[in-house]
């Protein structure tokens, strides 16, 4: 007797990064592994009549699409019975190198047979302005300063990934050089922390922007938090870690994050994010950041970080 192949919805992004993949491509390369194919596009109701045999959900696209593809799933209460499985095809991709996971699709795709399975937390915004959520990081000063000044960036039509990635963190050191610090007061485990920052980053995942590894041992599935913060007066450590990434220099961010569960934040500055994502912030408005533990479970082909 012949055993039913898995489900598997396909939620592409077929503006995606990655040439080559389209979608009868990426329905081949997974009929190929053994599994059958439910298709729909990033740019439509991705989530909408989901088959009840669906055995998984794999997200093939950058990080934008992961994550809004992730939340529309936290909004649909879908969260704890289907496991996620990504394929990267994004520029940086932090979420899936962050869990160890192949940027190469048909290895990635051919490890979904024997897999593990990784808990995922998810960080919960609270403010006067409502709830919110994110999977990589929430924060303040630089980076956000970085998105909104590349979006004026014109990509050439043949520039690689790492061209790109060169381009953000050339822009990046500019930015960390000339920035303004701002004021900010932190709440974290009973200890008051005020002081003026160039950044201030509420990590779940070790990596942020341009594919900078800025909190070495965070896990997304520990229950923990990483903040990383950088005062005026580590400005220079900072472009320093920049500028050897540009130059391909491996070195450790010479900042170390608090780890923590929540947080409380009041920021004297404009320049938020939340993922990928700038934000609206109320100015001296107090918000609370809490960790939601597990609350997805990753597929990964080895249970191993990086």
């Amino acid at each position: 007797m012949n055993k039913t192949p898995q489900q598997v919805r396909l939620i592409h992004n077929p503006n995606a990064g990655q040439k080559g993949f389209s979608k009868t491509t990426l329905g081949k390369l997974i009929k190929k592994q053994g599994f059958s194919v439910d298709y729909a596009s990033s740019e439509k109701k991705s989530l909408k009549d989901i088959r009840p045999d669906t055995s998984f959900i794999a997200i093939a696209g950058g990080d934008g699409t992961i994550r809004k593809t992730i939340i529309r799933l936290l909004n649909k209460k879908l969260r704890l019975k289907r496991p996620i499985a990504l394929l990267p095809m994004g520029t940086a991709n932090n979420i899936a190198t962050s869990l160890g996971i192949s940027q190469n699709v048909t290895q990635n795709v051919s490890s979904w047979k024997h897999f593990n399975i990784r808990k995922f937390d998810i960080g919960q915004i609270s403010s006067v302005a409502g709830t919110s959520f994110f999977l990589e990081s929430f924060g303040f000063g630089i980076f956000p300063k970085l998105m909104k000044q590349m979006e004026d960036y014109q990509r050439p039509e043949n520039a690689s990934t790492e061209e790109e990635l060169t381009y953000a963190l050339d822009l990046l050191q500019q930015i960390a050089t000339q920035y303004k610090a701002k004021k900010c007061t932190l709440e974290i485990e009973g200890k008051l922390i005020e002081d003026s920052f160039l950044l201030i980053e509420v990590m779940n995942i070790s990596r942020l922007g341009p594919n900078l590894k800025l909190a070495v041992d965070a896990d997304p599935g520990d229950g923990f938090f990483d903040v990383v913060m950088v005062r005026e007066n580590q400005r220079q450590s900072l472009c320093t870690f920049i500028e050897n990434t540009i130059n391909g220099k491996t070195s450790q961010f010479p900042i170390k994050p608090i780890r923590t569960k929540s947080l409380k934040v009041k920021w004297n500055g404009q320049d938020c994010h939340t993922d990928d994502q700038q934000i609206s912030f109320l100015k001296n408005k107090k918000l609370s950041i809490n960790l939601m533990h597990s609350l997805i479970e990753v597929i990964v082909g080895e249970d191993k970080l990086v």
